[in-house]
């Protein structure tokens, strides 16, 4: 579903900042449940189907017709992997947009023009809820400068003003799952003191078995459902705060790029329950207190899985192709402003500091041992 504005007839986009839809012709704005489909506005005036803006080129849509188009890699910058390139037709200027076969909102390139592809969030893409963005793009610049500061040997590449133009705002897909969490561990706990009784030094070492046992509820444990995103960097860039998430809503995608899953939940579940696993061993091992070494002997973990949910999540996300052994990955958290990133190190830079370092240190040594000469 693309949004027209009442007033105009101009695309809206979502704007994080006041958490509405607004037109960039004529600066009304509107609030996203002004678009649901139970509103009052009459939907066939305010938005069309994404099949009225974006048909897909039936001819294209097999990786092979889009090469044989001449396209090499998404117009987007979303893929540059050919056998996944998508062909779609902009309905306002007629170009020719190339994006990924996971891309579920993206923008013409050629102009500007917001575009949904509603199958890939319809069927078995279909989401329930969404975070909507927080962090807009004029705030990422001043988060990466402040993150930048603490890397001083960073490459001339990662200079503000190269990367920031290249981070792309991305909803990225999620599932949550919720699950009841029971078991116990048994371990041995050893105390050591020493005392003095007499003209003896007396030292006791005592063994306590341990066995400590419970249940947890654990809700929402996020999964990240993207095979080309590292989960590592969006563990980095958790938590989001699951109070804020709404209903989804294609209202909140307009001017951002949007991805559907492609790893599917059956294939996360063990990594999600190991995650919940690693939580609640320490919850158990967090109770046994009062000992110089506590070891471990086994223990028994039984998993109720219940409600898992599919999600949008947002993100500032950013590939370097720095390394020829490694790509370097920017992430911000859309609603946080938290940030990580694989900032690799300027050798030369590194050399050239420590050079004028010693240099320095050099001159002040030599000024001291002047003024000792000149006192003495």
């Amino acid at each position: 579903m693309l949004y027209k504005c009442k007033n105009c007839g101009g695309e809206l986009h979502f704007d994080p900042e006041i958490g509405k839809l607004k037109c960039d012709y004529c600066d009304s704005v509107y609030d996203v449940s002004e678009y649901e489909p139970n509103s009052d506005v009459d939907l066939n005036e305010a938005s069309e189907t994404i099949e009225q803006y974006v048909t897909p080129n039936e001819e294209a849509l097999n990786t092979r017709k889009a090469l044989d188009a001449g396209f090499e890699e998404a117009t987007d910058d979303t893929t540059d992997h050919k056998e996944d390139l998508r062909l779609y037709q902009c309905p306002h200027c007629g170009a020719e947009v190339v994006t990924d076969k996971t891309t579920a909102a993206t923008t013409c390139i050629f102009c500007q023009t917001p575009l949904m592809l509603q199958e890939n969030m319809s069927g078995s893409f279909e989401l329930e809820w969404i975070i909507p963005f927080e962090i807009e793009p004029s705030q990422v610049k001043t988060l990466y400068q402040e993150y930048i500061r603490s890397k001083p040997f960073y490459p001339p590449e990662y200079a503000a003003a190269n990367v920031i133009k290249k981070i792309k705002a991305v909803y990225l897909p999620f599932f949550l799952h919720d699950t009841n969490t029971s078991g116990q561990v048994q371990a041995t706990g050893e105390r050591t003191f020493t005392h003095t009784h007499g003209d003896w030094i007396i030292t006791e070492h005592d063994v306590f078995e341990l066995s400590r046992g419970g249940q947890m509820h654990f809700e929402k444990v996020p999964a990240i459902a993207s095979s080309k995103t590292p989960r590592d960097a969006m563990d980095s860039i958790e938590p989001f705060d699951y109070s804020k998430m709404k209903p989804f809503s294609t209202g909140y995608l307009p001017g951002f790029l949007a991805e559907r899953y492609d790893v599917g939940f059956e294939q996360l579940i063990d990594s999600v329950h190991q995650r919940i696993a690693h939580s609640f061993d320490a919850k158990l091992m967090s109770t046994m207190n009062g000992y110089s070494s506590i070891k471990v002997q086994g223990g028994t973990m039984n998993h109720e899985d219940g409600h898992t949910g599919y999600v949008l999540l947002p993100a500032y996300i950013l590939f370097m192709d720095y390394d020829k052994d490694e790509d370097a990955l920017i992430a911000i958290n859309g609603q946080t402003g938290k940030i990580v990133g694989n900032i690799p190190v300027d050798k030369k830079k590194m050399i050239r500091y420590a050079i004028i370092h010693f240099i320095l240190n050099w001159l002040i040594l030599l000024v001291i041992a002047m003024a000792l000469v000149i006192a003495l």
